[in-house]
């Protein structure tokens, strides 16, 4: 965990300096089923998030969400006659290296979309500042020519986004710095006669011939360490910079130069790739230049590190390599979770005292139960989770001060929770949770059969009352006021108590389309026809930013072909906890009847009907 002053100097920084850009949309799943694409690590955003997160870093608000590029905008550097090919599972199969069957198209063209869109978002940032630095955690997309892609590269989003700047009036000249193991073939070719945008590559691949007007490339033999590496790159990228004083520099920030990578044969360390990436920085700030910086290429265990360590140093300068290795949300979570004392979570303090049933071990009795909530959790055990967890963090990080937490276990069927904090001298609501345990009959299939126990959610609220609502944070269908920014943090806390308690899962009744998306990809309904269905209601929405898919949902915009509105069927929605529920969710008798489900929702067809003027 970073120090309070660390956390202070990224905050700082995040406000104007450093900017991050990612969506979910980034990561396409498919991409991961087969060996055909070695070593493409599609969760390399969540492992870099997961991580600064975890360290209390970064928090979900400091995360800009990447648009999804516009067809126009990739028109302005791809042939329309290429963007019609792209829509084809066969062309795609050959970019990517796979069957045309494995390809899903719509998620493979939104990811790349989302990325350009990032990068596009980054530039335009960037240049309201001359010492930004915009990251795109994804993107450089280096290979994709005007008419063509290849090396999982479809569009060209660094070209797109010079198209971009150009097309909104900004002249200056422009250095791309690319220090992927590969030649980026495709910004050669696209720029190959625009001497206002220099190509600066070193690389230990060769991907094109191409002589651009503004360009310097060295090639660098096989087994390149350090050292070498590192005198070639500061011998002749400063006298470049020097020379062409570009107004924005865009840096492909490739980790395929790691020892060991899947597709590079460069034999860099950590430690190289990290002082590979400062010595850029560095420079372009000397030159009080903006830098967009893309994350290219890595096919290694640590290259989602290397760019971790990247962003790392540019929040807070830290040099030393972290040795963490956890790579997400879920197994920091899952971290915290095992190194909490279970004592702390019971201990007792201020008016929550020890009774002699406590010190007896008679802990069924009435007075226990009305001093634990869910059995269990003291007021100080929960709020030191809450601390160690660092919910408490983010709530003080927004500018409150004085949490206030209040816990009624008096009521098996409603287990009480508040929060209140304080922030220009007024006293705020900003969490309220009601939660119990149920047990539920066993579904057919379920093996053992017995019942399964659930820690359920029957309600949550996570609201910022100090906050309005704008374009970058719109409303949601319910709220009255923008949230906090923690609610997945909240679930994936939840699912730790499940499981401190010997649950099967944790559970909620989505009342809404886009609460039923909280759990994120674990989450299933225990319907397995409704979880179908859903399936088919997400597969027309995702496209979507979340906010509209909600909206639209809740004003009936989403319609079966026949024109009768897609009901929303509020159904106990699980995050299972136990093998035996993870078995059968995985099992025929859950997923046969889901994917006839699935598909007879298909079959029927579900559109989105234009809002009314």
């Amino acid at each position: 965990m970073a120090t309070w002053l660390q956390r202070r100097k990224a905050r700082h920084r995040l406000k104007d300096e450093v900017g991050l850009w990612y969506h979910p949309q980034y990561k396409v799943e498919a991409l991961a089923e087969t060996a055909r694409v070695p070593g493409v690590e599609v969760e390399r955003g969540e492992k870099i998030l997961g991580s600064l997160g975890a360290e209390g870093l970064i928090g979900p608000k400091q995360v800009r969400p990447a648009p999804l590029a516009a067809l126009a905008d990739l028109a302005k550097v791809h042939a329309v006659s290429y963007l019609e090919q792209t829509a084809r599972p066969d062309y795609l199969g050959r970019v990517f290296g796979l069957e045309p069957q494995f390809i899903d198209v719509d998620p493979v063209l939104i990811a790349q979309r989302r990325q350009v869109g990032g990068t596009v978002a980054c530039a335009r940032w960037a240049i309201g500042g001359t010492k930004r630095v915009a990251f795109n955690i994804g993107g450089g997309f280096h290979h994709a020519e005007p008419e063509a892609g290849t090396g999982f590269c479809v569009y060209n989003d660094i070209a797109v986004a010079i198209a971009s700047l150009r097309e909104d009036g900004f002249e200056a000249h422009v250095a791309i710095v690319d220090l992927d193991y590969h030649q980026g073939n495709g910004n050669l070719v696209t720029f190959e006669d625009d001497d206002t945008v220099f190509t600066y590559s070193i690389h230990g691949s060769v991907w094109s011939h191409v002589e651009a007007a503004a360009d310097e490339q060295f090639l660098l033999s096989s087994g390149t360490d350090d050292a070498a590496y590192l005198r070639q790159l500061r011998d002749t990228l400063p006298a470049t910079i020097d020379k062409i004083q570009p107004g924005l520099i865009f840096y492909v920030a490739g980790n395929d130069v790691l020892k060991g990578d899947r597709l590079g044969e460069f034999a860099l360390t950590r430690e190289g790739v990290l002082a590979r990436d400062c010595f850029v920085i560095e420079l372009a700030r000397k030159h009080q230049c903006p830098a967009v910086v893309t994350l290219g290429g890595g096919y290694s265990d640590d290259a989602w590190r290397a760019s971790t360590d990247f962003i790392r140093w540019l929040l807070i300068d830290e040099t030393e390599i972290a040795q963490e290795s956890t790579s997400s949300i879920y197994e920091q979570y899952s971290q915290i979770a095992q190194e909490l004392d279970p004592y702390d979570l019971q201990r007792p303090s201020g008016e929550w005292e020890l009774s002699e049933a406590d010190l007896l071990g008679d802990l069924t009795g009435p007075h226990y139960r009305a001093t634990r909530m869910l059995d269990y959790y003291s007021r100080h055990g929960v709020e030191f989770a809450l601390e160690r967890y660092g919910l408490m963090d983010e709530v003080r990080r927004i500018g409150f001060t004085m949490p206030r937490l209040t816990l009624d276990p008096s009521d098996p069927e409603r287990q009480h929770l508040t929060m209140h904090a304080t922030k220009n001298g007024e006293e705020h609501l900003l969490v309220e949770q009601v939660l119990r345990r149920v047990v539920r009959p066993a579904p057919e299939g379920l093996e053992p059969p017995d019942e399964i126990r659930f820690l359920y959610v029957e309600w949550m609220m996570l609201q910022n009352p100090t906050e309005e609502f704008s374009l970058r944070q719109p409303p949601w269908p319910g709220q009255d006021h923008p949230g906090l920014g923690v609610g997945e943090q909240a679930m994936h806390m939840l699912f730790q108590a499940a499981t401190r308690l010997g649950l099967d899962g944790l559970a909620h009744h989505p009342s809404r389309y886009h609460i039923a998306l909280i759990g994120g990809g674990g989450s299933f309904f225990l319907d397995p026809e409704i979880q179908g269905r859903f399936e088919a209601i997400r597969e027309v929405l995702s496209p979507l930013e979340l906010s509209e898919a909600a909206w639209k949902m809740e004003r009936e915009e989403v319609c079966w072909s026949d024109g009768e509105p897609v009901e929303w069927i509020p159904e106990d929605i699980v995050i299972p906890a136990s093998e035996r529920l993870f078995t059968y969710i995985g099992s025929v008798h859950y997923q046969q009847p889901r994917a006839a489900a699935l598909e007879r929702a298909r079959k029927r067809g579900i559109v989105l009907k234009p809002r009314s003027a």
